[in-house]
């Protein structure tokens, strides 16, 4: 396979011829390992950079328009702003009681009700914000009428032949949450109360329905390998653990120790959200979750091959792994 990418080269001072033969790169002749490369000079980089842009590209159509139906009737999703920050709030709530109450006892009464509590009320909150849906029907155009299509969504999703070229694709949602979010986000939340899965329109807007599921049986993965419980029992072991030292031995030496403690938790806690990540992908592992993942979060696959070192500094804060290390891991698994 030849991939003509004169002008994108051109633009970076690189050469201009892009060959894949037997799963191996040749960016002018010179061989690009696909799974593990060592992308030493700015031409590797760019040159894997814009092959995995080429196993990705879908240019043909770049509006989509999202019917969520229930009980053969459109429903419009709610609106919900996905953040990380749904992930901290437990920790986040932890800190106060251990900082401001002065009895151990109570320290550890009240921080371990806020973390249990914190976690149910998040729970609840989706769960309110969650219409289940039978099906999803994606569209896909080229058609540049905005306002047209808000004002005929119904119309062009029951009958998408009056925008002339598009493509339609019919997914079955059993039962999944959709939000109303430009971003592309999926999370999934699992308590004795019941389990839910929610996706945004964003991620539906972004994928194909094999990606999606795929991007579905991530989450899936989350409650199956129960990692909800899993945090919430390392979140209050912590915090009891953190009681005691901030009591017997802290207060007693230095109060930065608490500040260092606090910093060193949250790292250790994002350091285990991302292995939480990296066993879902093992469980959905395919190359649909591969190109899915290098679709919605391409800007950072940028970052990560051009500035590697960045890349890398910004990875000890961060909830999720970065994408294009997930990737190689599901290609090589």
């Amino acid at each position: 396979m030849y991939i003509d990418l004169s002008d994108q080269w051109r633009k970076l001072g690189l050469g201009s011829r892009l060959e894949v033969r037997d799963g191996v790169i040749l960016a002018d002749g010179e061989p690009i390992d696909v799974d593990r490369p060592r992308l030493r000079s700015l031409k590797a980089r760019a040159a894997y950079l814009l092959y995995l842009r080429e196993l990705v590209r879908d240019d043909r159509h770049n509006v989509a328009i999202i019917g969520a139906w229930r009980s053969g009737r459109l429903v419009e999703p709610p609106e919900v702003k996905m953040s990380s920050i749904f992930l901290f709030l437990p920790f986040i709530i932890s800190v106060p009681p251990a900082l401001l109450l002065h009895h151990l006892s109570l320290q550890l009464a009240m921080g371990v009700s806020a973390i249990i509590a914190s976690y149910i009320i998040l729970f609840l909150y989706l769960k309110n914000k969650c219409i289940k849906i039978d099906y999803i029907t994606i569209i896909k155009t080229k058609y540049k009428d905005i306002e047209f299509l808000k004002r005929n969504k119904k119309q062009i999703l029951e009958n998408p032949a009056v925008l002339g070229d598009y493509e339609a694709y019919h997914f079955k949602a059993r039962g999944l949450c959709v939000v109303k979010d430009r971003s592309a986000n999926a999370i999934s939340f699992e308590t004795p109360f019941g389990s839910l899965i929610l996706a945004t329109t964003g991620l539906l807007a972004r994928l194909k329905p094999e990606e999606i599921e795929a991007a579905l049986r991530h989450e899936e993965g989350h409650i199956k390998l129960h990692h909800m419980y899993k945090i919430l029992i390392f979140l209050i072991s912590e915090f009891i653990l953190r009681s005691y030292l901030i009591n017997y031995i802290y207060t007693n030496i230095s109060l930065y120790l608490i500040g260092i403690h606090l910093v060193g938790a949250s790292l250790l806690y994002t350091a285990l959200l991302r292995l939480y990540e990296y066993e879902a992908d093992r469980y959905a592992g395919s190359r649909h979750l591969a190109t899915g993942l290098l679709k919605i979060g391409w800007s950072e696959v940028v970052e990560e091959v051009l500035y590697p070192a960045y890349s890398r500094l910004r990875f000890l804060v961060k909830t999720h792994p970065n994408t294009l290390d997930r990737v190689l891991r599901i290609w090589t698994w």
